[in-house]
């Protein structure tokens, strides 16, 4: 194979003849999916079957409900685009492009864009795109999202990589072999095998209430049409609305359409703060956190590094970093800091030729090159040798900053000196640590780094429990105990990050997890929220829900506010919805069993479903609310729906009665019902408001305006009650 790659010719031909990695995008949010699955819902369905029955006896006024139905399609389709485009806008500025070689020069290409047989230069950090088959260079990679083995493999010239794995040290030059929906990923997105199920309550308590609806609708209609047609002296006209003012009430399709358009305008919301929000109910899950877990690089610190200092003990330390740093195959933000000291200041090479180069790798945590006559490292101290003198000597010296050792391995271990390295504070990282205490959410950091410089800095941002483990120095750790009793972990390994989290998880804690490198990937994926460093590796990127595309970590506050508006608003809509579908079932089945008129009509219950539900339950979902989650939702929902819902039914039982006793003709019940419903509503409205504001008071005010208007108006009473 050349290693020139394919020509622009070669290339056309690929495209011509379809190999490329384009997908079917079988499981990408498209339009047209969106309009399919906005239209085609179990409850547009019955609203057809609604309006056709509606449009057999003639009574088309009410057939308002539909014009409703359609215009919360039309809503939700809207949203839904808007959502998307922004989302795709910034995936766009998310992407990190490949690099590939073609007619003999590297350039960077979309993902999309490689076609099979393109030579891809894959390094430290990322993700294998497509299958494919290394041409030159070493590298491990790790595959356990395909796999399940959590062990790094090594690749040299002539293995395969498998697309979904991502490379964790060196770095080489591969064909690609099989794109698109050939490759090993594309099969793994099929299957959605390594999606996690989204951990979201707000998701299934609302498809658990659409659920059981559904599942009574058809019945319950069939049963409240026949027993219409029992009351004495009911016309077909009257039995259907009747009927179909019933099946109305019990829609909750509204609470659908007002929880996707929340989450797709924070998602807007969100963008304008640079942040790309890969899964909508990830917000939801932020807003629930109560354990943050922090990578102290990129978190605390802003990821750049520099040398403090170094201390030389031989005279071979600078030639041996020099040649250690020259020879890796990929960087990191150490090695850049070291080369743009060392590889300048180096005088003399006096190591010997290099026969093999060891690039770095986040579990063994030190690089390295061999000679004919001995093996140099870098890396932390007690990684690179087990002479406990030479640890001390090391430990001693590193008050507080990230030390990085080099020695010499030949017949014994030889320090040949050490750097000092001091990363840069973000210096909005105290203001961010008290937020989370404030809204009590515990704050862990989980870190390669040595355990005093870790601490140091979690002094100096404000962490308050600093109790630490180093757990390079634990055999057989019990992970239950250990997050029970620490809130700091050092030299801790991708495998053992990811216990950690699961072991928080295991608690009862929700969890989220904050990183930039490959070694993150493994505990980003077991967390319940993830969150990824804009500029970290592409793996991490692909792995996380939430990526902070400007690199700022002080936008965390702003997307956990996001998440208690969405919940806590919906929370007080969902009340709304709620108690109308309570007093709907209710009245359902006594007016199955009762042969009594049924004292509401189609489009009486479109205004009230208006002004009683769908307009304050828009505006209050759209308030300004950042309140800490109780996570009482059901709880909270049931404390004031149920009582309203019962109330409403009771009287409307009482008012059919009533109008029977007295002979009063149906305008007047009609009449009556909205009164009765409306105020017992206006009161639900005024406790979930509570404590009212000015905008709160102002939106009770419109709405109890409106209402008199359409009683008072000759026109708009006799449309709705006549």
């Amino acid at each position: 194979m050349s290693l020139s790659g394919l020509t622009e010719k070669q290339v056309k031909e690929k495209v011509r003849e379809g190999k490329t990695n384009q997908l079917s995008h079988q499981n990408q949010n498209t339009i047209p999916k969106i309009i399919l699955k906005s239209t085609l819902t179990a409850f547009n369905l019955v609203n057809l079957i609604l309006a056709l029955m509606i449009i057999s006896v003639g009574a088309y006024k009410n057939l308002l409900f539909l014009f409703v139905a359609i215009a919360n399609t039309l809503i939700s389709i809207i949203n839904g685009i808007r959502a998307k485009k922004t989302v795709d806008k910034m995936r766009l500025i998310a992407e990190q492009k490949t690099t590939v070689i073609r007619d003999g020069k590297s350039r960077q290409i979309s993902q999309e864009d490689i076609v099979e047989g393109d030579l891809i230069i894959y390094s430290l950090g990322d993700q294998i795109i497509v299958d494919s088959k290394i041409e030159e260079g070493t590298v491990e990679v790790n595959e356990s999202f395909i796999t399940g083995e959590q062990e790094n493999i090594a690749k040299k010239k002539g293995d395969q990589l498998i697309s979904g794995s991502f490379v964790v040290s060196g770095a080489c030059k591969a064909t690609a072999i099989a794109v698109g929906e050939n490759s090993e990923l594309a099969k793994l997105e099929k299957s959605a095998y390594h999606l996690k199920t989204a951990n979201s309550k707000l998701f299934t308590i609302i498809n658990n209430i659409v659920k059981y609806i559904s599942y009574c609708l058809i019945p319950i209609g069939a049963l409240l049409l026949w027993s219409r047609f029992r009351v004495e002296g009911t016309s077909a006209e009257v039995a259907v609305t009747s009927t179909v003012a019933g099946l109305i009430s019990m829609i909750p399709e509204g609470l659908v359409l007002l929880t996707s358009s929340v989450l797709a305008l924070s998602t807007i919301r969100l963008s304008k703060k640079q942040v790309l929000v890969q899964d909508l109910y990830s917000i939801e899950t932020l807003a629930r956190v109560d354990t943050i877990c922090l990578d102290k690089t990129g978190t605390l610190t802003t990821g750049r590094m520099s040398v403090h200092d170094y201390t030389p003990l031989e005279k071979s330390f600078e030639s041996a970093l020099e040649a250690i740093l020259t020879s890796q195959t990929s960087e990191n933000q150490t090695i850049t800091a070291l080369k743009k000291k060392f590889v300048k200041s180096a005088k003399n090479r006096e190591i010997g030729q290099i026969t093999e180069t060891i690039n770095f790798s986040s579990d063994r945590k030190y690089s390295g090159i061999k000679t004919k006559d001995a093996t140099y490292l870098l890396g932390a101290i007690d990684f690179i040798t087990d002479d406990k003198s030479l640890i001390k000597k090391v430990k001693s010296a590193s008050t507080g900053y990230r030390t990085l050792a080099v020695v010499k391995k030949s017949s014994s271990t030889k320090l040949l000196g050490y750097v000092r390295l001091e990363d840069e504070l973000r210096h909005d990282a105290k203001d961010i640590i008290n937020y989370f205490y404030d809204n009590n959410i515990a704050v862990k950091i989980i870190s390669g780094d040595d355990l005093d410089s870790v601490k140091e800095i979690a002094e100096k941002v404000g962490v308050k429990d600093l109790n630490g483990i180093n757990l390079s120095s634990v055999k057989d750790p019990n992970y239950d105990t250990l997050v029970k009793e620490y809130s700091i972990f050092t030299r801790v390994t991708p495998v053992q990050k990811k216990n950690l989290i699961k072991a928080f998880r295991d608690q009862g804690s929700t969890v989220a997890m904050t990183g930039d490198g490959v070694n993150d990937i493994l505990a980003m994926k077991e967390a319940d929220c993830s969150m990824a460093i804009g500029e970290g590796a592409d793996a991490a990127r692909r792995s996380a829900k939430l990526i902070l595309l400007n690199n700022d970590f002080g936008s965390v506050p702003s997307i956990i506010d996001e998440g208690r508006q969405t919940i806590n608003n919906l929370e007080r809509s969902a009340t709304l919805f709620l108690s109308k579908n309570t007093y709907a079932a209710i009245l359902a089945v006594i007016f199955i069993l009762v042969p009594i008129e049924y004292p509401y009509a189609p489009i009486e219950m479109s205004l009230l479903n208006f002004l009683c539900i769908g307009l304050p339950g828009l505006v209050l979902a759209l308030e300004k609310n950042t309140a800490r989650i109780k996570d009482q939702f059901v709880k909270n929902i049931k404390k004031y729906s149920i009582p309203t819902g019962v109330m409403v039914a009771v009287s409307m039982m009482i008012l059919s009665i009533v109008a029977q006793l007295n002979h009063l003709d149906r305008p007047m019940l009609l009449t009556l019902s909205a009164v009765i419903t409306f105020s017992i509503n206006i009161i639900l409205i005024y406790r979930i408001s509570r404590p009212l504001n000015l905008f709160r008071s102002a939106l009770i005010a419109v709405i109890i305006t409106l209402f008199i208007l359409t009683l008072l108006l000759p026109l708009t009473h006799d449309l709705l009650f006549y």
